[in-house]
C-alpha cells in the first residue's frame, strides 16, 4: 500500500497540473507558428508593392501574440487563423500592383521610344535636305539634335533607375520625358 500511495502522491499533482492547462494552448501555439510562416512570406517583394497590407497583416500579428502572452489562447486562436488568408490577401495584392506598375511603365517607355525614333528619323532627313522647311534654321535643327540627345540619354537614366527599384522616380522621369518628346516634335513641325 506504500508504494500505491507514494504512486499517488506524485500522480495527483501531475494530474492536477495538466488539468489546470488550458485546452486551447496547443491549438494556439500551432496557429501562431502559421501566422509567423505567413508573416515571414511577406518580406521583400510584398513589403515593396503593398506595404499599407503588409502592415496590416504585422499588426494582427502583433496583437495575437499579445493575446498569447496574456494567456487569452481562445483568442489568439481565432486572430491567428486569420493571419494567412490576410497574408495570401497582401501578396496578391503586391503582385497586382506591380503587375499594374510595369503595364504603366511598358505603356509609357513605349511611346517614349516610339516618339525618339520618328524625332530621329525626321531629323536625319531634315539633315540630308538641301533646304530646310519654312520656319526651321540650322539652329533650330542643332537644338533639336541636342533635345533629342538628351531625352535619350534620359530615357536610359529612367530605366537604370526603374532596374535599381525607384520606380516612383523612374515614372516621373518618364512623365517629363514624354513632354519634353511632345515640344521636340512640335519644333520639328511634326505636330
Amino acid at each position: 500500500m506504500t508504494n500505491t500511495w507514494k504512486t499517488m502522491a506524485l500522480v495527483i499533482p501531475l494530474a492536477l497540473v495538466a488539468a489546470c492547462t488550458d485546452a486551447a494552448k496547443a491549438p494556439a501555439e500551432a496557429a501562431m507558428a502559421a501566422a509567423g510562416t505567413a508573416v515571414d512570406s511577406l518580406k521583400g517583394e510584398a513589403t515593396k508593392w503593398a506595404p499599407e497590407a503588409v502592415k496590416g497583416v504585422e499588426a494582427s500579428y502583433a496583437s495575437a501574440k499579445d493575446l498569447v502572452a496574456k494567456q487569452d489562447y481562445k483568442g489568439a486562436l481565432a486572430a491567428a487563423g486569420e493571419i494567412p488568408a490576410k497574408a495570401k490577401e497582401a501578396l496578391a495584392k503586391a503582385a497586382a500592383n506591380k503587375d499594374a506598375l510595369v503595364k504603366a511603365w511598358n505603356d509609357a517607355g513605349g511611346s517614349i521610344t516610339k516618339m525618339v525614333d520618328a524625332a530621329k528619323s525626321r531629323i536625319d532627313v531634315l539633315m540630308q535636305s538641301k533646304k530646310l522647311p519654312a520656319g526651321m534654321d540650322k539652329a533650330t535643327l542643332a537644338k533639336a539634335q541636342t533635345d533629342l540627345s538628351a531625352i535619350q540619354s534620359g530615357l536610359a537614366g529612367a530605366v537604370d533607375q526603374f532596374k535599381a527599384g525607384d520606380t516612383s522616380g523612374a515614372m516621373a522621369k518618364l512623365s517629363a520625358l514624354k513632354a519634353q518628346g511632345m515640344e521636340l516634335l512640335k519644333s520639328l513641325g511634326m505636330q
